[in-house]
């Protein structure tokens, strides 16, 4: 197997992790059992989910956003929010028992608890909705709280991209991939990674370009495997970033340009991704000064697109 590009297993919200030798995938991985960023905690609003919001729920979901506003606040309240998201979740409120079972899994203004957090996921997803389907598989996946079950996860995991999760679809194609639960089966991996990438999620497409670089599951095609890099990366996936610029530089699926392969590493390693110095100072060594000021100037505006 071809294993030029070191293709990470990513276990953060962000996404973000590091190289291995090994050939990994990426696995989309939310709050669950890892450290998160309470601003970019997902938050699960009523708005979000227009059959939360049924007959008599009307307080619930009020007392939620309640919750919502004092989490990411100036100045942010996580006591507050606990009783709020707590209140809404006693009514039956899913989009509250998802908030509030992520607080008791990051120990936000409450104690870390994985049991209390398995209990309203539990709740959430008998309910049917999609992030407390897909969290508590992530629980089942990480044996957080539970005993790992693979099998479960992937049963919640169908359940949630039943319902349009394409965090869930990329997880299904990773358990097909790496067959965890199920015989290993890349074709079906890709399968479920298209059906993300096509979502629009990086993680699929980061993915499905890798299977198109390794010629598994699928027919291999450096061509289509570097569209589906450029697509994550132009969303700021790092690793995709890094992928883009090494067939940048070997002319692999896309046209050689050193200038162009030397920004997208540069915008890697500028978003904090490591292994990058090696391949930027044998580039550098090719580019003339220009090239490498404007080339510099490029990866700046790349790191900066892909915080927001």
């Amino acid at each position: 197997m071809n294993k030029t590009f070191g293709i990470a297993l990513l276990v953060a919200l962000a996404l973000s992790g590091l190289a291995t030798a090994a050939a990994q995938k990426a696995i989309y991985v939310s709050v669950p059992c890892l450290s998160a960023d309470v601003s970019r905690s997902n938050l699960q609003s009523g708005g979000s989910d227009s059959r939360g919001i049924g007959a008599g729920m009307g307080k619930a979901n009020a007392e939620n956003e309640h919750g919502i506003t004092a989490m990411i606040g100036s100045p942010r309240n996580l006591e507050a929010a606990h009783r709020w998201f707590e209140k809404a979740a006693r009514r039956g409120y899913a989009p509250a028992q998802v908030n509030l079972a992520t607080m008791y899994l990051q120990g936000w203004g409450v104690a870390h608890n994985d049991g209390a957090a398995l209990y309203w996921l539990r709740l959430a997803a008998e309910q049917g909705h999609p992030v407390g389907l897909f969290d508590l598989g992530q629980l089942y996946f990480k044996g957080c709280g539970v005993r790992q079950d693979y099998a479960e996860a992937l049963r919640l995991f169908q359940e949630a991209a039943g319902k349009g999760s394409a965090a869930a679809q990329v997880n299904i194609g990773y358990l097909y991939d790496a067959g965890l639960g199920v015989p290993r089966d890349r074709t079906a991996a890709a399968e479920w990674y298209r059906k993300a990438a096509e979502a629009g999620e990086p993680a699929g497409e980061f993915n499905l370009g890798d299977l198109y670089a390794q010629g598994e599951g699928v027919a291999q095609s450096d061509r289509i495997a570097f569209e589906w890099f450029q697509k994550a990366a132009v969303k700021g996936h790092r690793k995709a970033q890094v992928n883009v610029g090494l067939m940048c530089a070997a002319g692999r699926g896309t046209p050689k340009n050193l200038e162009a392969a030397y920004a997208w590493i540069d915008a890697a390693q500028l978003q904090g991704e490591s292994d990058t110095q090696d391949p930027l100072s044998k580039i550098e060594r090719q580019l003339p000064p220009d090239a490498f000021e404007r080339a510099r100037g490029r990866a700046l505006m790349l790191a900066q697109r892909s915080k927001h």
